[in-house]
């Protein structure tokens, strides 16, 4: 058996974990540091992307001992939970479960030319149109879930800017409304790896447009039509948009003929893991508040303490909101609740995974009834979803 060692560098902002045998690179993963929305929340996420082992070194155990080593980085570091997109029957034994489903919205090729909404009209993204199109992203996901905070620098709006002519047959397109504003925008992203490599592999009679996104219903009804135009000159039969239900763009397309999908994986796919429990608790703590403040129901003072396998964290609820405290404080609150859950329950609670009562009733000891209820105002049903372009 040769010599082996795991390192760890920093690369373009991101930490690489490397097991070399006799010096030689022979398995690594990589560690992205993103930040997410949760509602009004961010939540800092370590993603994990790049695993990878090269063929002579398979099944020898590298790939689990480099993301051990991954975790134990992630873990001292700042982040509250960590996620990935991955291969079945693997990342289940690192603690890591499935975040929520791939949601996409299929529509049928349309052969005619579609009317576009009175007055407005697409055309191709330009250089000059990049602060709109940035001001749309974070208009369009400023109360979402999943969706990255992105810097004006970050690498989706770099690679934007490469469009035209960088990659073979991507393209952008923006809406125009009367008045001149660009109101949405729709990108096909072809350097992504999930259009890339999975995608256009599975679905190879569909155009799949990596990122759509509108904050307008004309401009949402002007892009599908776009779409629809652009996949009937490509050929296709149909057109494939990863957007979440929530979205404009999904909504817009219920009013034309289309299906809209998610795809579940039990072991796979997106996938989230808690890294340090009060992290995760003092990062959602505004939107906690914000659910308590917007449900309007009478919220009974109490305190929560979350014990999982990685630790525990202790909530103080009361009608004003949630904050995070320490075991030592006990001055508020005339009821005390120990929930006893997986970090993994945690994390999709986190999310809105499933309704809360849900995930309550498969804990392995019941909660008060007055719990569960809290729960599902602390908790409700989210569509957690990253646009393609950020995936890693």
């Amino acid at each position: 058996m040769g010599s082996e060692q795991i390192l760890i560098r920093q690369e373009d902002g991101a930490k690489r974990v490397i097991l070399t045998v006799d010096g030689e690179e022979a398995s690594e993963c990589w560690i992205i540091p993103l930040t997410i929305r949760v509602g009004v929340a961010m939540v800092r996420v370590d993603g994990i992307g790049g695993v990878e082992t090269k063929p002579e070194h398979r099944l020898k155990g590298y790939a689990s001992r480099v993301l051990r080593r991954a975790m134990e980085e992630m873990a001292a570091g700042d982040a509250a939970i960590t996620m990935l997109y991955g291969i079945s029957d693997f990342y289940h034994r690192f603690g890591y479960v499935t975040a929520g489903p791939e949601f996409g919205v299929f529509l049928h090729a349309e052969q005619i030319e579609e009317p576009l909404p009175l007055g407005w009209t697409v055309r191709e993204f330009t250089p000059e149109d990049l602060p709109a199109v940035q001001s749309i992203y974070e208009r369009a996901t400023a109360l979402a879930t999943g969706a990255v905070v992105r810097a004006a620098s970050s690498r989706a709006w770099h690679k934007l800017l490469e469009t035209p002519g960088s990659y073979p047959q991507d393209e952008c397109w923006v809406a125009v409304s009367p008045q001149g504003a660009v109101e949405g925008y729709a990108w096909r992203a072809r350097w992504c790896w999930p259009i890339r490599d999975v995608l256009e592999h599975e679905f190879p009679d569909a155009l799949t447009f990596g990122e759509v996104i509108a904050v307008t219903p004309s401009a949402a009804d002007a892009l599908l039509a776009t779409c629809r135009r652009r996949t009937a000159e490509e050929g296709k039969d149909e057109t494939l948009l990863p957007v979440p239900p929530d979205s404009l763009i999904a909504v817009a397309a219920r009013y034309i003929d289309a299906r809209h999908v998610q795809l579940y994986s039990a072991n796979g796919g997106s996938m989230v893991r808690v890294l340090n429990v009060e992290r995760l608790l003092r990062a959602l703590e505004p939107e906690l508040g914000q659910q308590i403040r917007q449900s309007g129901q009478k919220v009974a003072p109490c305190r929560l303490t979350f014990r999982t396998e990685l630790g525990e964290g202790m909530l103080v609820i009361d009608r004003e909101g949630a904050r995070v405290v320490q075991a030592e404080d006990r001055t508020t609150s005339s009821k005390v609740y120990l929930v006893h859950l997986s970090q993994g329950t945690l994390a999709r609670l986190a999310l809105g995974f499933a309704p809360a009562e849900d995930l309550c009733a498969r804990l392995g000891e019941p909660l008060p009834e007055e719990v569960v209820a809290l729960f599902k105002i602390l908790f409700p049903v989210r569509y957690q979803h990253a646009y393609l372009p950020d995936r890693y």
